[in-house]
């Protein structure tokens, strides 16, 4: 071999990129480590020399110096000590290694202190868990003198919002939309909302997570809004000391539907529930019919009963019940309202009616399994249940189609005639016949002010113009039209 070919090799060897994950780090050798990583994660090289340095060459070729250690360190799984592997970042390669072996000694005596996890340094997921064990079953304000426990269907509406979105225990669509890499407001995010320290985070961590699922802003509101009870229940038991990132969060405009039934449309869907319909769905239609008449909230009349309580269970398990003599009288009571304002409601002589008629409805060859129910309004495959909002969404969907009551928006089909349509077509009609402040004693708002914005609706937005979302209403053959 020749002298030319030699220095050809030896000037090879000292051009010939560094891809051991172990060598003996020196300025040279460290110029010439080469990224062979996935593209994604750092490539950590170590010093063979020099015990608990580390070398981390990111996928952009930047090169930093890390100590390597393993410490004392709370693992919050376990909620103990124990000893794990940490690093800590030190400075760019561009200072030398020679630099870097002097500051050593000193960074790991600062790694060697254990640390106690503080409450600031928790992460929000495991602030979620907490407050799922023991706050889900405290008390919210209302107002600035009374506080109220939370109601079981808020406890049940919370606990599903923490758990689908923010300890991502939903779908798989739903943690990919919640995780994915994004840019917002020229910031990088791509950690799981759970996965942040409480001091972290921001405002801008918040409106990133209500930016993800602009889609849903309704869906949206509520995720945001659990996110800051969650941090307002652990200010107020010490468990964060920070504010509520949440305060400086504004809502989505979420798009309201404020329509109304016209007299001709209220009359046709009266018609039909009190119609030879009512014997086949008597459950169903005599709910719609009881509410076109009353106006009550849906949850209202879900957990009516036939006879009042006899203890603390049943109390709980239902919204009211009919008075002893209700039939003389036309008067039922309401102890579980949303305004928690119990409610003596008088009923027309059209409603006594279609309760009569659910009556005798249970005593016939069909419906004969619903003797037993304490409810008004059971469901079927458990008699021992009220009906809600899912039990009835089949059914609801196959009224809006068979009046052509349907629409699509944001690539779904919609109801427009809905239990809350049927509450405002009734608060409408009571405000204009009575005035504004019987209408809002009628469907018991504490505010006035609430009835006039929210529930009486103008003659210009009654059901029969065209929806307010546009003109694709399309009708839906696969539902069953109801009998």
């Amino acid at each position: 071999m020749t002298n030319e070919i030699k220095n050809k090799i030896r000037s090879y060897e000292k051009r010939k990129p560094i891809t051991d994950k172990r060598f003996k780090f020196s300025n040279d050798l460290i110029k010439r480590a080469a990224y062979v990583g996935n593209g994604k994660l750092p490539d950590k090289r170590s010093d063979i020399n020099t015990e608990s340095l580390q070398l981390w060459i990111r996928p952009n070729g930047i090169k930093t110096f890390y100590a390597s250690k393993k410490v004392s360190m709370f693992n919050k799984e376990k909620v103990k000590m124990e000893l794990n592997s940490t690093s800590k970042k030190m400075m760019r390669f561009d200072l030398n290694y020679e630099a870097a072996k002097e500051m050593l000694p000193q960074i790991l005596k600062d790694m060697a202190a254990p640390k106690e996890e503080t409450k600031d340094d928790s992460l929000f997921g495991n602030l979620a868990k907490d407050f799922l064990k023991n706050g889900i079953n405290g008390y919210r304000l209302s107002d600035k003198s009374e506080k109220h426990e939370y109601k079981d269907s808020t406890k049940t509406k919370y606990i599903k919002l923490i758990n689908t979105y923010i300890l991502l225990k939903g779908g798989k669509d739903i943690t990919q939309r919640l995780v994915a890499p994004m840019t917002y407001k020229e910031r990088f995010y791509n950690v799981p909302f759970k996965d942040l320290r409480i001091k972290d985070i921001t405002p801008r961590q918040v409106a990133a997570l209500q930016e993800r699922m602009k889609d849903t802003k309704t869906l949206a509101n509520d995720v945001i809004r659990v996110v800051s009870i969650i941090f307002t229940w652990a200010n107020t038991n010490e468990k964060y000391l920070g504010v509520n990132p949440c305060r400086s969060t504004a809502k989505f405009s979420e798009k309201k539907i404020r329509v109304k039934l016209t007299d001709m449309e209220t009359q046709r869907l009266m018609d039909h529930c009190t119609s030879k319909a009512f014997d086949y769905e008597p459950r169903f239609l005599g709910l719609i019919a009881l509410d076109l008449l009353c106006g009550k909230r849906g949850v209202e009349l879900f957990g009516l009963r036939w006879q009042p309580p006899q203890n603390e269970k049943e109390l709980k398990e239902c919204s009211g019940w009919l008075e002893e003599n209700w039939k003389e009288t036309h008067y039922f009571y309401l102890h579980d309202t949303k305004n928690r304002k119990p409610e003596r409601v008088h009923m027309c002589d059209e409603a006594v009616e279609v309760i009569n008629r659910l009556e005798r409805s249970r005593f016939t060859e069909a419906n004969k399994h619903f003797v037993s129910s304490p409810f008004l309004f059971p469901q079927r495959n458990d008699i021992k249940k009220p009906i809600n909002s899912s039990s009835i969404s089949k059914r609801m969907r196959a009224l809006n189609v068979l009046f052509g009551w349907t629409y699509e928006y944001e690539g779904k089909i919609r109801n427009k005639f809905t239990i809350k349509i049927a509450r405002k077509t009734y608060g409408s009609k009571i405000a204009e016949t009575h005035g504004l402040e019987i209408a809002s004693r009628k469907l018991n708002h504490r505010d006035m002010k609430v009835t006039k914005e929210h529930y009486i609706v103008p003659e210009d937005k009654q059901l029969e113009i065209n929806n307010p979302y546009g003109n694709n209403v399309e009708r839906i053959d696969k539902f069953k039209k109801v009998k």
